[in-house]
């Protein structure tokens, strides 16, 4: 469909003013043309302009139509393909603040003195090389966070998956012995003295860490890689190695959930220490909740809703999206369920015929686990 038809039956739609129309074209096509059209989504040759009729053409009223509209308007947040690479730049920035604090408290020196004192630089290079970077999902982007760091980091510290084979290990470690003789550390082990776990996203906190209150365990990535991993410390892994859980961009309910998880985890499970970093965490401000002005938003998100979307991973009423995260999020490779349902929830096929029938604006590809 072409542009200017479909914007000319979106005026329709939304009972539009020539005035309107002219506003609020030239605004929503500048999105169109640098954001949403690149969603992953979206069939071969299809565009969000037809997804945005479609999706409209689920609400009976103009009034509604339009609440819907300024969802898109005034509440959306999209992730593009570049805006993600460069949250993926700010990891290493982030991890070096965390590493240079570790460094001056073990020399006696000021934070800002890491840059000039000799004994801190050595210090700072043999912690980054004894650093391995994982990539926990497909999401990661680990490659990208490798190309961005040529020549400050090695190809062989950096791994695109968590469950490695004792191969792989071996193979690290011996890179790693070979890198220390020949810069000079020959007195140090060839161990890992810190393991970076890399993703992209976090809603909730929980695929990361949570506790289970039924079978009184704790789950989640986190707990899978110390539960494999755990036996390595003092070999391969050095005592007290560090654990950093690093999420590209997070939601302001992830960042508390992880660090209070993460501390209490940590309780429990000595042999790491652990840091949560981030390179962008969204503000509270942007959730939407019942107390989320104006009424009406809210009365569409909850009337507009099809229980057939919901299943044992999410679990009942995720109008708000799992967790009741609230989020108007949008990455460009897909969207999480821990955005608002109307966005991308698909009713199609529901055994609830008599209920609403949900249109996905920005059509999720289903995970067996959670967004967490």
């Amino acid at each position: 469909m072409k542009s200017k038809i479909a914007l000319r039956l979106l005026a329709v739609q939304l009972d539009w003013t020539d005035e309107e129309a002219t506003e609020e074209f030239s605004a929503l096509q500048l999105m169109i043309t640098h954001k949403y059209d690149g969603y992953q989504g979206f069939q071969p040759a299809s565009r969000f302009h037809v997804a945005l009729l479609n999706w409209l053409s689920q609400f009976q009223h103009v009034a509604q139509r339009r609440v819907a509209f300024s969802i898109i308007k005034e509440r959306l947040v999209y992730i593009t393909q570049r805006e993600m690479h460069h949250l993926v730049s700010l990891m290493m920035p982030e991890l070096d603040r965390f590493m240079r604090k570790q460094v001056a408290m073990e020399l006696g020196v000021q934070f800002y003195e890491t840059w000039t004192n000799p004994a801190a630089g050595r210090r700072l290079c043999l912690l980054r090389r004894r650093t391995l970077f994982v990539g926990l999902s497909d999401g990661a982007r680990i490659d990208v966070f490798r190309r961005y760091n040529e020549g400050k980091i090695s190809n062989e510290q950096v791994v695109p998956f968590s469950e490695m084979s004792s191969q792989k290990w071996k193979s690290l470690i011996k890179e790693l012995r070979e890198w220390l003789d020949k810069h000079n550390y020959q007195d140090e082990p060839a161990s890992f003295e810190s393991i970076c776990l890399v993703d992209d996203f976090s809603g909730s906190g929980d695929s990361l860490l949570r506790f289970d209150d039924e079978e009184q365990i704790w789950k989640g990535k986190i707990s899978k890689f110390y539960n494999v991993n755990r036996e390595k410390i003092g070999d391969i892994l050095a005592e007290k190695c560090h654990l950093y859980a690093h999420h590209h961009l997070a939601s302001f309910q992830a960042e508390q959930a992880i660090n209070d998880r993460l501390a209490r985890f940590g309780g429990d499970h000595p042999e790491f220490s652990y840091n949560a970093t981030f390179s962008y965490v969204l503000p509270q401000s942007i959730v939407v909740d019942d107390q989320t002005p104006p009424p009406e938003l809210i009365d569409l998100i909850k009337c507009h809703y099809n229980k057939g979307i919901q299943d044992d991973h999410v679990g009942d009423n995720i109008w708000f999206g799992y967790s009741d995260c609230g989020l108007p999020l949008v990455l460009e490779h897909n969207t999480p369920n821990n955005s608002i349902a109307l966005l991308w929830a698909d009713s199609t096929g529901s055994e609830f015929a008599e209920q609403h029938k949900m249109k996905p604006l920005f059509a999720r590809r289903k995970r067996h686990s959670t967004n967490g």
